[in-house]
């Protein structure tokens, strides 16, 4: 062999043993630093495995404070420098193939007095980790094409997925708030932060669970996420100007400025739009600023979620929406916020329903048109303040005002059709609505401290009070064909007035028993006083008013709630484990203050929970949880009065219901391995409904529906489960992705006194498979959703559905600054009713460029739905019905886009110690 191939031969070896022998490199030095001079000899340096705890590799340090380097194989681990006379300094090391030598210069060791709470982490790319409880994502560490924003940044990182209009879910479930730097950011709404910030201002992502602070259970928390700036993004300011326009009929604008000063913070916002990027959707979110603009919202009395009156992503909307957040502190012990948001929104929607109803004898079709129009407007102001008494005291003021006016025209029209085809009767009616409402409520909070670690006395006190009044013109024409019965015409005019006062007192009490125990004990006092007064006038033939007796009525509800809990806590490294029980006293008092008559009640609850969270590793945890709760009725459910606002669907109150009780199981379960990429999450949902509130139905020979709420006792629960997760292939070339969820459910209700048992299975598995590079991001796959409705009622409504979808999106960054991106889904939707089974391909694609050095200034042009072919299409079955929807959406339109983001920072040299 010439020496030539030889040196080629060894040089081909070195470089494969050195790009492929998978092994890392550590050493570094102590600071000469007089405080730790006896530190210098004798310090280790060790490198324990961050899955198993187990000790790999150690070396000492010489006279003069330097740690000898040594390898270790390439994994993820806990480096430890320790000396008998301090404490240890730990740092987590993520490295990666193409980051291997760590040097850790300079380093401190803490003296003995100071109790350690954080772990420096130290790594260069695929950085994630748990700190304590709080799972965190290292921004810098996962790559974002230029000007990403957050939201670009959280699709990327493992487990966490964002829909089309901005909701986050992590490892299978939904993130209930985003903060930043631990405050919010235009109130609640997710969106106003993920999708203005730019993704290279943010530090760390966090991920944790705290106590619902607006729920009676102690033990339900919410999901938050946490964006931690970086210190150069918290000082001067940054934003972006934005407009869009065809120059015909569409527009999109809208301005973020923000200002930081070391703890003063200013934010101002507003934007504009015709368009559904900025609409009544769930973009907005739960009050857009503070939680007013969810296109559903949570309803504490009857714990349900409750649309809002619009759809999503429906209609030709128009919005102008501003707002303005401000955030300082008073000297070292008390920091306040507050914000305003204004939010004026009109919408135009329409909708096209096919309901087929299934009785034991017959069956029918419901044919019906809609078109509304909805004109909003709310105020929302915020304000909170945290002051410290001394360091073991702390108070939080929380008070909130929102105010909101509408007046909405909605149009209907129902086609009644027999099962021979033949029309047997159409209504169209006219309804007019305006509507006030006010809210004021407060969040006092006193939390205290002891001397002894980890006792903690917590006093709340929240009074809310709510007034709305709603007048409304409601007109209907009845028109029946082979001569059933004559025509008519029915006019009326609706005043109703609701009011609420609750007061919520909660007292909780932390007493550690040992360090391994703990006892967490509250009581919690509500009063509730809701009052609903509606008054029906019928219009006569003469234009007179007359009271409608039967559709008017003044109801008062009073709630007082007494609950005692108890709960033991074991927490312990790796596992935490807990087990309680509630005792609950619901006094209710109905009055009927138009007849007189009062109904009292009182019901008595034990609501058991228990929890287990094992932390297996780092990155491999198992929870799994159980909870008894118990919801009482709405006073709408109470309320003994016929709502009549749809004739053909008419709703009677039931003063007799009773509190159904709950309970509800979970499993969840994650791991995530580093180096390797790899991560799978998974969990499990049941919930059994005693005593479930479900509705008797009695369905008449015109094909008219009364409903009257009332309890079922047994054989109501819910199920779901989720699973999902993703590894790389060919070295990483691409990477895999996969997700299936699925649930069971059964409901029972009564048609026409008829019990009826109604399930329906669901299962949705999908599959993607996504390349990315600096330059480029490929992501293509589909899912397929199936469901079968199964009914005792009526054989006709186990129809089995389904829709699949397959999708693409593709960014390409070209030369001179160019960006192309383009994302296509086609929809098939199957086995649904004449004129519904709707096959489509939603197209959208961008170009852009950008220009200066920062490239800050952006100019793009936007198609969407290229193809014309956007409609909104969904399935129901409940009970005896199959309802399928089509509604109207904005379809094919243009933009020619100006955005220009502007900041005060300058770029920085790399200041790190470690090389």
């Amino acid at each position: 062999m010439s020496l030539k191939k030889a040196s080629l031969l060894f040089f081909i070896l070195f470089c494969f043993s050195f790009g492929y022998s998978q092994s890392i490199r550590f050493w570094g030095n102590l600071k000469q630093d007089s405080a730790q001079r006896s530190a210098l000899p004798n310090t280790l340096l060790m490198a324990i495995k961050f899955k198993d705890s187990t000790l790999v590799n150690f070396s000492r340090s010489d006279v003069n404070g330097f740690l000898k380097p040594f390898n270790v194989p390439l994994d993820t681990y806990i480096v430890v420098v320790a000396h008998p006379s301090f404490n240890d300094k730990t740092y987590l090391i993520v490295p990666s193939p193409k980051d291997t030598v760590f040097n850790i210069k300079n380093i401190v060791l803490p003296p003995k007095s100071i109790e350690l709470k954080e772990v420096e982490v130290l790594a260069y790319k695929e950085k994630i980790y748990y700190k304590g409880d709080t799972l965190m994502f290292t921004a810098d560490s996962f790559k974002v094409r230029p000007n990403a924003t957050v939201e670009d940044l959280l699709k990327k990182l493992p487990g966490m997925k964002v829909d089309a209009a901005g909701k986050i879910t992590i490892q299978g479930k939904e993130v209930d708030q985003v903060l930043v730097d631990g405050d919010e950011f235009f109130g609640s709404d997710p969106t106003s932060a993920t999708r203005n910030l730019n993704a290279n201002t943010v530090e760390t992502v966090q991920v944790f669970e705290k106590k619902n602070e607006n729920t009676e259970s102690s033990d339900e928390t919410v999901k938050v996420l946490n964006l931690k700036l970086k210190e150069d993004a918290k000082k001067g300011y940054f934003g972006k100007a934005a407009g869009a326009s065809d120059f015909q009929k569409f527009y999109e604008g809208e301005l973020l400025f923000n200002r930081f000063s070391k703890n003063r913070k200013l934010s101002l916002f507003g934007l504009t739009a015709n368009t559904p990027k900025n609409s009544f959707n769930w973009e907005d979110n739960d009050k857009y600023g503070l939680s007013n603009e969810q296109q559903w919202s949570f309803n504490e009395d009857n714990g349900n979620w409750e649309s809002n009156g619009d759809q999503e992503g429906t209609g030709i909307p128009r919005t102008l929406k501003s707002g303005i957040y401000y955030n300082d502190r008073i000297g070292k012990n008390t920091k306040y916020n507050f914000d305003y948001t204004f939010n004026n929104g009109l919408l135009n929607a329409g909708s096209e329903t096919n309901t087929q109803f299934f009785l034991q004898d017959t069956n029918y079709t419901n044919k019906q048109t809609v078109n509304n129009f909805t004109d909003r407007q709310k105020h929302t102001a915020n304000a909170k303040v945290v002051f410290k008494l001394d360091s073991l005291t702390e108070v939080t003021l929380k008070p909130q005002y929102l105010y909101s006016e509408s007046r909405s025209d909605n149009y209907q029209k129902d086609d009644f059709i027999s099962s021979d085809n033949n029309l047997k009767r159409s209504t169209e009616i006219s309804n007019k609505r305006k509507q006030f409402s006010t809210n004021y409520n407060l969040n006092l909070k006193v939390n205290r401290k002891f001397m002894k670690k980890n006792r903690e006395l917590n006093l709340v006190y929240k009074p809310d009070f709510s007034d709305a009044l709603t007048n409304s013109n409601l007109q209907t024409d009845f028109i029946y064909y082979a001569n059933q019965l004559p025509n008519r015409a029915l006019a009326q005019i609706r005043k109703e007035i609701n009011s609420k006062r609750q007061q919520d007192v909660l007292i909780n009490f932390i007493e550690p028993l040992n360090k391994k125990f703990k006892i967490d004990l509250n009581y919690q006092f509500i009063h509730t006083f809701n009052e609903n007064n509606r008054t029906t006038l019928d219009r006569d033939s003469t234009g007179s008013d007359l009271l409608n007796p039967l559709q008017s009525n003044n109801f008062a509800n009073t709630r007082i709630l007494n609950r005692v809990m108890g709960k033991l806590i074991y927490d312990v490294k790796k596992y935490r484990f807990t087990l309680g029980s509630a005792y609950r006293n619901i006094a209710l008092v109905n009055e009927n203050l138009t007849n007189n008559t009062t109904l009292s009640r009182s019901f008595n609850f034990i609501l058991p929970s228990a929890g287990a969270t094992i932390r297996f590793s780092q990155s491999n945890n198992f929870s799994a949880n159980y909870m008894a709760s118990a919801q009482p009725p709405s006073l709408q459910q109470l309320q003994p009065v016929i709502d009549n606002t749809d004739p053909n669907r008419i709703n009677i109150g039931n003063p007799d219901l009773k509190p159904s009780f709950t309970n509800n199981f979970n499993l969840n379960y994650y791991f995530w391995k580093g180096v390797s990429e790899v991560n799978f999450y998974s969990g499990l949902n049941y919930n059994s409904v005693a005593n479930q509130i479900t509705n008797i139905t009695t369905f008449d020979e015109l094909g008219k529906a009364t409903s009257q709420p009332i309890n079922v006792s047994k054989g109501n629960y819910f199920s779901n489960f989720w699973m999902g997760g993703g590894f790389p292939i060919f070295k990483k070339y691409l990477k895999i992705e996969y997700n299936l969820n699925g649930n069971f459910s059964q409901n029972i209700s009564y048609i026409n006194s008829q019990k009826n048992s109604q399930q329906n299975l669901g299962v949705t598995p999908g599959l993607y498979i996504a390349k990315e590079s600096e330059s480029m991001q490929i992501r293509v796959g589909g899912n397929y959703s199936y469901n079968r409705p199964k009914s005792d009622i009526s054989n006709l409504t186990n129809q089995p559905y389904y829709t699949y979808e397959l999708t693409s999106n593709i960014y390409f960054k070209l030369p001179k600054k160019f960006n192309v991106s383009t994302d296509a889904t086609y929809t098939n939707n199957g086995n649904r009713a004449n004129g519904y089974n709707l096959n489509f391909v939603i197209w959208n694609a961008a170009v852009n460029k950008t220009f200066f050095k920062r490239e800050n200034l952006i100019l793009s042009f936007e198609a969407n739905d290229i193809l014309n072919q956007n409609i909104n299409n969904n399935r129901q079955v409940y009970a005896n019905q199959i309802t399928d929807t089509k509604t109207q959406i904005i379809r094919r339109f243009f933009l020619l886009r100006v955005t220009y983001k502007f900041n005060s920072q300058k770029a920085k040299e790399n200041e790190d110690e470690m090389d």
